[in-house]
């Protein structure tokens, strides 16, 4: 039984590996930086969601507080009690808002840490091979 001679002559075919690895490392980079930089951006965005709903929160907050001083100067307890119930309500909202824009962070993060890793891992895998 006859064997095909694998010699380099019958390789060369132009095919550069070395070239081939450093393009697929660089569009594995560029992907991965693209994916660090949406998370970036999603981070702003859910701050800026964040700050806007607190500020909401806690404008209508310090209007219910000003109410209740009111009805207190002028009004009798039950109407007091609605109001005390209403800005408990609004600190209720701020604690929901403060946990829930935390965790959303700490998921972005985490991505953008995995992600962060990934790239690592091509920079010196790469490394390596060359």
């Amino acid at each position: 039984m006859e064997y095909f001679d694998y010699g380099t002559e019958n390789l060369d075919t132009g095919f550069d590996v070395e070239e081939f690895l450093e393009k697929s490392q660089r569009h594995q980079e560029l992907r991965l930086e693209q994916e660090l930089e949406r998370i970036e951006e999603q981070l702003e965005e859910r701050d800026r969601i964040f700050e806007e709903n607190r500020s909401e929160l806690e404008s209508k907050l310090d209007w219910y507080l000003e109410r209740l001083q009111e009805e207190y100067n002028s009004v009798g307890p039950e109407s007091v009690d609605k109001l005390k119930e209403k800005i408990e309500g609004f600190y209720e909202s701020l604690r929901v808002e403060r946990r829930r824009h935390w965790r959303d962070r700490q998921e972005l993060e985490k991505e953008r840490r995995e992600l962060q890793r990934e790239l690592d891992e091509i920079d010196s895998s790469l490394s390596e091979i060359l």
